[in-house]
């Protein structure tokens, strides 16, 4: 079986991991031997998940998937660099009270091509910054949306926690929590 290069070995683990958790691959084992493993007994792997971040229903579309390019690691790291400068320039015009002559943009037109240029790389956090609070300017007319990926998306879910103070009483053994005072 032909996996793109440009996945790396534990992008391919977790891969089968999310979509059959059955399937054993060792993270000890090279990439070179994963990919051996993977292709002696692609037969026996089942998609015991298809409700998978990947959104891989069947085997052939597993095969399509990793023989392409990883739509993770479109640009290198001189690219991505690159977009994360734009972005601060974005950044930096917003933080200095959306004044043009605080900024290196020569003119709105610039800044919104520079943003559209950006915005389709939402996985990178200040590329999503930046857009959002671009969107807060009132000389942006039409509001930018950021591309971003399922996976990112799933990974921001925040659980919201309460803090409580006061005197608790841990009991390591049997495993539970005591209030004896709360302020």
């Amino acid at each position: 079986m032909k996996i793109h290069k440009s996945f790396s070995k534990l992008e391919i683990i977790e891969i089968f991991k999310e979509i059959d958790d059955q399937f054993n691959i060792e993270k000890s084992q090279s990439k070179k031997e994963v990919i051996d493993y993977i292709t002696k007994n692609f037969r026996k792997f089942e998609i015991r998940n298809p409700n998978n971040f990947y959104k891989i229903t069947t085997t052939k579309e597993l095969k399509f998937f990793l023989k392409n390019q990883n739509a993770n690691k479109i640009l290198s790291v001189k690219d991505k660099n690159n977009i994360i400068i734009e972005a601060k320039r974005i950044l930096n015009y917003c933080n200095n009270d959306y004044d043009l002559s605080q900024s290196t943009f020569n003119d709105i037109e610039q800044l919104i091509s520079t943003a559209e240029k950006i915005k389709k790389y939402g996985y990178i956090s200040s590329v999503r910054k930046a857009i959002k609070k671009l969107n807060n300017d009132y000389k942006v007319k039409d509001k930018l949306e950021v591309n971003i990926p399922d996976t990112v998306e799933q990974s921001q879910n925040i659980i919201p926690v309460k803090v409580r103070r006061g005197k608790f009483r841990l009991d390591m053994n049997k495993g539970t929590l005591e209030v004896i005072e709360e302020y």
